[in-house]
């Protein structure tokens, strides 16, 4: 029932790197149906670690619904046209971001796999993640003189880990008016 026979995805403690990385693979897309749905894509970079990005369904909660659907489909596109033509990458008639994940999915199939590609990597929060317009991947056929990625001076502030908020320390300490007590 319970034990050590659990696989993980552990990266054996390597941490992703952040700004312009070369030789980077995507190794994985997925739709994850919990929770209203999510878009996973996963990259791996040279070092060994993996790096996630999630597209959700647009939230009314956070403004424009339809601003935020175009902002998904271009990421999206973005990935997606650098491993296949635009033309192979066309969705239509589709009625909820699930039918859309699904066919992301089912347009993209294994087309990546053994594709290289320079990315551009930037803390969002405390976790290396993509930026959230284009242009942040390109193929490695690219020459390294003619890239299209930038770091643009938002996303300079976010090569940097955020340090926490330092926060007072409040120390308790225990006492005991005699040896004998015990503290539970």
């Amino acid at each position: 029932m319970y034990g050590s026979n659990v696989e993980s995805n552990s990266t054996g403690g390597v941490a992703p790197e952040v700004g312009i990385i070369e030789n980077c693979e995507m190794v994985g897309v997925t739709m994850n149906t919990d929770k209203g749905g999510r878009l996973d894509f996963e990259f791996k970079q040279p070092n060994g670690s993996s790096v996630k990005h999630a597209e959700f369904p647009a939230n009314p909660d956070f403004g424009d619904v339809e601003k935020q659907a175009m902002d998904v489909s271009r990421r999206v596109k973005h990935i997606a046209t650098k491993f296949m033509n635009e033309s192979e990458f066309v969705i239509n008639d589709v009625n909820s971001f699930e039918e859309y994940g699904h066919k992301v999915v089912s347009l993209m199939g294994q087309k990546y796999l053994g594709r290289k590609f320079r990315m551009l990597f930037i803390y969002k929060g405390k976790y290396a993640s993509l930026p959230k317009y284009p242009n942040f991947i390109e193929g490695m056929e690219t020459p390294a003189d003619k890239t299209n990625i930038y770091i643009s001076d938002w996303n300079k502030k976010k090569l940097v880990k955020p340090e926490p908020d330092a926060q007072p320390v409040n120390l308790t300490t225990a006492t005991s008016t005699s040896t004998t007590d015990m503290p539970f």
